[in-house]
């Protein structure tokens, strides 16, 4: 029974039925209490029995009954015949005061006290139903928070009711009740309807251009099973069997890596964990049940593409393709990253040896490992296996290109130039990033030094590099060397979250500062700490990391990420930049969300850098993690 009805029934003329019925109980009741007597009991309490259903009382007191025996309170404030009888009019029943916190009879009932107890931000929403409810002379409802005098809330719902003498108003009750716990549960249930319409699929889990899962998925996939059951991990490598026309855009490179998915997916299923693990790589993870159907099924898949012809832009194309199989056992020390780059390496010790599939029975030696992928790092450094990529970037007030981000493209064997994350993410794990960020840094500032300069130039290192003392030396001999004016340059931090030593980054980014460039931080929203690097980097560039913008359209909870970052930047006085734009409509949410700077497929795509800088404004050079949301970067 909720109060309405409690106040319907305290309204309600009994009928005939009922007051026999009563009468019958009354009399009763009346027979034992003489019987008592009679018997010689002694009676505790004494009270004059009378018939509830026949008590003539007033409104306000059969209100107040009615909220008694439904265990709440209520506040009776009854209008005398001038104005200062009406605070000696305000009373309320024991149970009100308890609930507000106040033993009964321990407070002295006035208006000042009484909206006193209301909390500061509901005190206005009160009088405002309070008023309503005396001038339309008419019930009304309002639910408020009270503060006790611990200094807890609680929340306490209100029926409002007029009281009339004769059709004219003398006064108002209000009947309360403590619906805290109801109110906490109704705020729970907003919570989760807003979580659940704001939680989104985890782009992390699957590449959207092949549909597989993406390499940090089967990275962690693999990390699962070498701790509980261990299996076996098939590395397959391919790679176009001629070198690709120059003409061929990031277009036809995706279709032809969808293509090669598709085909993937024939021979091994649905039900295998599998995904593309690296530019014409692919990794699959098999059950320990399974071991023995892996070098079985990596030759199958090896027979497939060889005997597959591809096609890029209507011309027929075949591919080379290896495959390396590492076993592994539970509980073993080798990460899931060491165990993909035993299969990558065993895949191309088979391209080399001329076989189709090599099998390693275990994970190779940690030494051997981190030998084997320096040797490789420094050789594609020192033998200037990378191109350098530039993206247009477009100022969403002026609407225009103001500046180009410089993207790192990785030589294959056949020279074709291939996304770079799979190649930094072992340059960052082996320690030997800061060779390939010197490599960018020296060779970017040379095509801005050759260039006109006309406004700013952006340059990236990674977050792991800033532990080097040496780096800001080397980045201020770079400039003087190829005669690039400092306040024309921004260095952007990529990977935020490798930072290792805190000192080491602030000096980095206060020598930047102090020799007249400026300073930037990449994927921001995604790296730990990045909130706190805003407090003591000075920062005056961000850019949002592209999780929260490929999706932005269709996901509040992206919008709402975006709106709050934007504002907090700003605030801040730092500018905004937001990475993979892919149409004009998240071109226009970037925009009315007062973001400064744009970036992605719809603006333009990477194209290889030329020394001639048309109506350029600003370069913008960066060594970064390209989106694993495509296959070609």
């Amino acid at each position: 029974m909720d109060l309405d009805e409690i106040l319907a029934l305290a309204e309600t003329r009994p009928s005939p039925l009922e007051l026999a019925r009563a009468r019958r109980v009354a009399r009763t009741v009346q027979s034992q209490y003489d019987l008592s007597l009679a018997e010689g009991y002694k009676i505790i309490v004494d009270a004059d029995l009378v018939d509830p259903l026949t008590w003539d009382a007033d409104e306000a007191t059969r209100v107040a009954r009615a909220a008694q025996l439904a265990k709440r309170g209520t506040v009776t404030w009854l209008l005398g015949a001038g104005q200062a009888e009406r605070s000696a009019r305000l009373s309320w029943s024991d149970e009100m005061a308890m609930i507000v916190g106040h033993a009964p009879g321990t407070l002295r009932l006035t208006p000042r006290t009484l909206f006193d107890l209301v909390h500061p931000a509901d005190v206005e929403r009160v009088l405002a139903a309070v008023r309503t409810a005396w001038e339309r002379s008419r019930p009304d409802e309002t639910r408020f928070r009270v503060v006790q005098p611990g200094g807890s809330i609680r929340h306490v719902s209100c029926h409002l009711e007029i009281l009339t003498d004769a059709g004219r108003p003398i006064g108002i009750i209000a009947t309360g009740e403590d619906v805290t716990a109801l109110e906490l549960a109704r705020q729970e249930q907003r919570r989760l309807a807003i979580r659940r319409q704001m939680l989104g699929a985890d782009l992390a889990v699957r590449d959207v251009l092949t549909g597989l899962q993406t390499r940090s998925y089967v990275i962690d996939e693999v990390d699962r099973a070498r701790r509980t059951t261990g299996g076996a991990l098939i590395v397959v490598t391919t790679e176009p069997a001629t070198r690709l026309p120059d003409a061929l855009t990031d277009e036809d490179r995706d279709q032809l890596t969808a293509d090669i998915a598709r085909t993937l997916r024939t021979v091994v299923g649905h039900d295998v964990t599998s995904g593309m693990v690296g530019s014409g790589s692919w990794g699959l993870l098999l059950a320990p049940q399974e071991h023995a159907e892996a070098e079985p099924l990596a030759a199958r898949i090896v027979d497939k593409f060889r005997n597959h012809l591809f096609s890029v832009r209507q011309k027929p194309l075949r591919l080379n393709i290896s495959a390396g199989v590492v076993h592994f056992g539970s509980d073993i020390p080798d990460t899931g990253f060491d165990l993909l780059v035993d299969g990558e390496h065993a895949a191309r010790d088979a391209r080399r040896s001329a076989t189709d599939v090599k099998v390693l029975g275990h994970p190779v030696a940690e030494r051997d490992r981190t030998d084997r992928c320096r040797t490789r790092i420094l050789s594609a450094v020192s033998t200037n296996r990378f191109a350098l990529y530039a993206q247009p970037i477009i100022d969403l007030e002026l609407n225009q290109i103001a500046r180009h981000e410089i993207l790192l493209r990785v030589r294959s064997d056949t020279g074709e130039p291939v996304a770079p994350w799979a190649f930094l993410d072992m340059a960052e794990r082996v320690g030997e990033i800061l060779s390939v960020d010197k490599w960018v840094i020296d060779h970017a500032l040379e095509l801005v030094g050759r260039g006109a300069q006309t406004s700013h130039y952006q340059v990236n290192v990674s977050g792991k590099s800033l532990a080097d003392p040496g780096l800001l030396s080397f980045v201020t001999e770079a400039i003087n060397r190829h005669s690039v004016k400092p306040e024309c340059l921004t260095f952007e931090i990529t990977e935020t979250a490798l930072i290792e030593n805190r000192n080491e980054a602030l000096t980095f980014a206060t020598g930047i500062r102090e020799i007249g460039c400026h300073l930037a931080l990449d994927d921001f929203g995604t790296g730990y700490g990045a909130l706190a690097q805003l407090k003591y980097m000075p920062v005056d560039l961000v850019k949002i990391d592209g999780a929260f913008v490929v999706d932005l359209c269709r996901s509040p909870a992206d919008q709402a990420v975006v709106s709050a970052l934007v504002e907090l930047c700003h605030t801040l006085g730092i500018r905004v930049a937001a990475e993979y734009v892919q149409d004009k409509e998240t071109m226009d949410l970037l925009r009315a969300a007062e973001v400064d700077f744009a970036q992605g497929y719809h603006i333009g795509r990477p194209a290889p850098i030329t020394v001639s800088q048309e109506e350029v404004q600003t370069v913008e050079l960066e060594l970064r993690f390209p989106p694993q949301q495509t296959a070609m970067g």
